[in-house]
């Protein structure tokens, strides 16, 4: 009766780590999705960022562009609230990696 006790433990036991051995492989699985979707969001935040940064120098380029031409002084003064306007979206403060920080 004692072996028969050992063998139904023994049997047990290795139940048991057949199904940690299931979830260990699923956890790996998880952690390896997980690290794809980071790498892939890491490169679509690099993408981002260097739209950005195009966009803002296209804005500088254009800003100069519209400078060059005049208009008379009853439109002056929407047009430098516009150039203000314009000024403070391409200025704004962004962190390291490029997002807006406010």
């Amino acid at each position: 009766q004692a072996v028969a006790r050992v063998t139904d433990i023994m049997q047990e036991i290795a139940a048991a780590s057949a199904e940690q051995g299931r979830g260990i492989e699923q956890v790996n699985l998880a952690i390896t999705q997980m690290d794809e979707v980071t790498q892939q969001n890491a490169a679509l935040v690099e993408e981002a960022a260097a739209a950005a940064t195009s966009l803002e120098e296209q804005g500088r380029r254009l800003n100069e562009a519209v400078a060059f031409f005049t208009v008379d002084s009853a439109s002056a003064a929407s047009t430098q609230a516009a150039r203000r306007v314009a000024q403070l979206a391409v200025a704004q403060p962004t962190t390291v990696d490029g997002w807006s920080a406010l």
